[in-house]
């Protein structure tokens, strides 16, 4: 059982739970204030690697001060459970923010009032379209994994049989319509603005993301977006030391969202992130995500060999702008991707 009390902070309930730890609604003993405190389990469940990324995160957020990214309060240990307490984000995250069933449900107004949390279910419980739930259970997210660095293949003439594998089944019109409705597609603008002001942000400080993903994005009832869980951050510096490549050639990250140099393990800047960003757009405009192969050696395959479907094939009306800028974000090579955030942000403007 975890403790009562970690710190100074008394614990109230559960808000996530994931592989090596769960986070916490908690009051701080002294100031009555919520906070979320994320604890991992006691050794040996969770390995002194995870403790080391939980306290690299404090002492890099602790250095922060952006209003799109999560602000960090504590850290420590209590009664072996090493914990970090941080800024209570109450809202969504970037996937449930965006999801087609939160329109379909409850389509919310172009005023900037604040949406209701409750909305994304319906304000009196009953379901939404099955099609356009069907799409929102189809842009799921794996969780961080740590994974072998798989070996090059040549290239060979399964590439076709590859290529035919990834291709997605087309979405029906329905889907579609509630993919590119307008009120969608201007919060989706909005919410990525921010996420590229905080990435603008912290590459400016020398580091690196490294798991972007639409969990680590999240959206409270004002509709400003914070960037969160930087346990895989690193210096742009660090090129020749970089912990999240073990000896054993173990690579930590969430594969679906990995540049190609980062899933090959080779040294990322900040054009990695902006890869990650790439993946989340095409994913936020055609529904599903550029490369969706379950098998992580044919996912592996497919980032670094195939390039993702045309939107002509997945959804003809999505923004022309924002499908462009998808695009040029999940270039194979980083020197053919935006080469700054600041570039991706005047994309953005551009209608």
């Amino acid at each position: 059982m975890p403790p009562h009390r970690v710190g100074s902070y008394e614990i109230v309930s559960v808000v996530g739970r994931g592989g090596i730890g769960t986070v916490y609604r908690a009051r701080h003993l002294e100031t009555g204030e919520l906070a979320a405190v994320k604890v991992l389990g006691p050794a040996p469940a969770v390995d002194a690697t995870a403790a080391r990324r939980l306290a690299r995160e404090y002492e890099v957020l602790r250095t922060l001060d952006h209003p799109n990214v999560v602000r960090v309060f504590d850290a420590g240990v209590t009664e072996g459970y090493s914990y970090l307490a941080m800024e209570l984000v109450e809202g969504l995250d970037l996937r449930a923010y965006l999801s087609p069933a939160l329109d379909a449900d409850a389509c919310l107004a172009t005023d900037p009032e604040p949406f209701a949390l409750d909305a994304i279910t319906g304000s009196t419980g009953e379901p939404g379209p099955d099609a356009i739930r069907a799409l929102a259970a189809m842009m799921d997210e794996p969780e961080t994994e740590e994974v072998g660095v798989l070996a090059p293949r040549p290239a060979s003439g399964d590439d076709e049989d590859l290529a035919a594998c990834a291709r997605i089944a087309p979405l029906s019109e329905e889907q579609r319509a509630a993919l590119n409705r307008p009120v969608r597609v201007a919060r989706m603008r909005g919410v990525l603005e921010q996420v590229v002001d905080a990435l603008e942000y912290v590459h400016g400080r020398g580091l690196v993301h490294r798991d972007l993903k639409p969990s680590n994005v999240m959206v409270d009832d004002t509709r400003r977006a914070r960037l969160m869980d930087f346990g895989l951050v690193k210096l742009e510096a660090e090129r020749d030391v970089d912990d999240a490549l073990t000896q054993a050639g173990r690579i930590v990250g969430t594969y679906r969202y990995m540049s190609p140099e980062q899933a090959q393990g080779h040294p990322v800047d900040a054009r990695s992130d902006l890869y990650s960003l790439g993946v989340i757009l095409y994913e936020l405009l055609a529904g599903v995500p550029p490369f969706s192969a379950r098998d992580p050696v044919a996912l592996w395959h497919e980032i670094l060999d195939l390039p993702p479907p045309p939107f002509a094939e997945v959804n003809p009306g999505a923004d022309p702008a924002l499908a462009r800028l998808a695009l040029h974000l999940l270039e194979k090579d980083p020197a053919r991707r935006p080469q700054s955030a600041a570039e991706v942000r005047r994309a953005l403007a551009a209608r």
